[in-house]
């Protein structure tokens, strides 16, 4: 079949037909400017599977093809996912939408900006329409620094909404292939130690967590704008036992022409939310290692360390979590607990610190201490009960 040179959205469902059905509408809704572009509809077998095609099939598409592949036999989320990033073979660029995702009026603009800028460029494997705002492997807040531009990158692939083009799926689906089978075993030791340990436990039905590792091996990025196209509604599925908010983030309500950064010129973080490349003044010349949420464990490449944990180095010097984003204290460098620096060729006694409640009074605002043990309270209740339903 011959390659279209246009854009496809892939809608991907199982089990959730009225999560599809908003997901479908949200779609529906957004503005593509007279631009052709063809609707995807991926059903994998499930019980409900037939409210979902009864919902495909009653959605009206007027902007392209509607498309409704509908499978007899469960797929799983990997093996679904990585059968619809192989319609680039089909598509100049793909837009990924599980069943819990919506997105932004102003989202189809956003994509055709970002492939136009980022298509070619070999550093970048994905283009993300979510904006994370929690640090989802230690669930506390993060804020990027803002340089000026509309975007920013991370070492982080995304399936809250995502965009592929033809190359930055090939690439990926030709290292997939390779190491699909051995990639997480013991002799790759190495790489794993730069794999926080929460991705490393996802179950085996996460295509997310291969490319991942792949970001990291390849040492490539995805783009991330300051303003999200896409929200996530966390609701209950396959891999969430109950609905919650915490991932659910304000859409950009306005089209606007982006001004996107190249690699060199970008704020970048890697696959901790840890700042890339970030200078801090005097020791600009030194092999530094972020670690301020503190969930690294490999300090061999690094001269000095700066980190929220107690660590058994020696201490230079102690700064205040009082900035946002977190990586400005280190700026700053206001006395204070919260970030150590260590020098990492010298051990000596772990410094004593309560850092969690440095944390949580850095991350939480605008909220009475009462209101926190209630809902400490609740939470740990409704953490108890679910697991005695399962």
């Amino acid at each position: 079949m011959e390659k279209k040179s246009k854009l496809c959205i892939v809608a991907v469902g199982y089990n959730r037909p009225k999560a599809m059905k908003r997901l479908l509408d949200s779609i529906i809704c957004a503005e593509y400017k007279n631009k052709e572009v063809d609707l995807f509809i991926s059903i994998d077998k499930g019980e409900l599977q037939n409210e979902i095609i009864k919902i495909a099939n009653e959605c009206e598409w007027n902007f392209g093809e509607k498309i409704i592949k509908v499978y007899s036999e469960r797929q799983g989320l990997r093996k679904h996912i990585i059968q619809c990033g192989d319609l680039t073979e089909l598509y100049k660029a793909v837009v990924i939408l599980e069943d819990d995702i919506s997105v932004s009026p102003f989202f189809f603009e956003y994509v055709l900006q970002a492939v136009q800028f980022y298509g070619e460029d070999e550093n970048i494997a994905g283009i993300s329409l979510y904006k994370h705002e929690i640090n989802v492997g230690c669930s506390c807040f993060f804020e990027p620094d803002y340089n000026g531009y509309d975007t920013f990158l991370m070492q982080f692939a995304q399936s809250w909404g995502q965009c592929w083009t033809y190359r930055m799926w090939k690439d990926f689906k030709q290292w997939y292939i390779k190491n699909e089978l051995n990639v997480f075993e013991e002799k790759n030791s190495d790489l794993m130690k730069n794999i926080p340990s929460n991705i490393k436990n996802w179950g085996n039905q996460s295509w997310l967590k291969y490319y991942m590792v792949y970001l990291v091996e390849k040492d490539l990025y995805f783009v991330y704008p300051y303003h999200a196209l896409s929200t996530n509604h966390s609701e209950v599925g396959q891999h969430n036992f109950y609905t919650n908010s915490d991932y659910q983030i304000s859409l950009s309500s306005g089209e606007k022409e982006y001004k996107f950064p190249r690699v060199k010129e970008a704020v970048k973080y890697d696959i901790y939310f840890e700042r890339v490349n970030y200078k801090v003044p005097k020791y600009e010349n030194k092999r530094i290692i972020f670690d301020l949420y503190g969930k690294k464990r490999d300090f061999s490449k690094g001269e000095l360390l700066l980190s929220s944990q107690n660590l058994p180095y020696k201490v230079i010097d102690s700064w205040a979590l009082n900035y946002h984003p977190q990586e400005v204290n280190c700026k700053y460098q206001e006395k204070g607990v919260g970030i150590f620096l260590y020098d990492l060729s010298k051990n000596a006694k772990k410094p004593k610190s309560n850092i969690n409640i440095v944390r949580t009074r850095y991350d939480v605002k605008a909220i009475h201490w009462k209101k926190l043990l209630s809902l400490g309270l609740f939470e740990l209740k409704d953490a108890v009960l679910r697991k005695v339903r399962r």
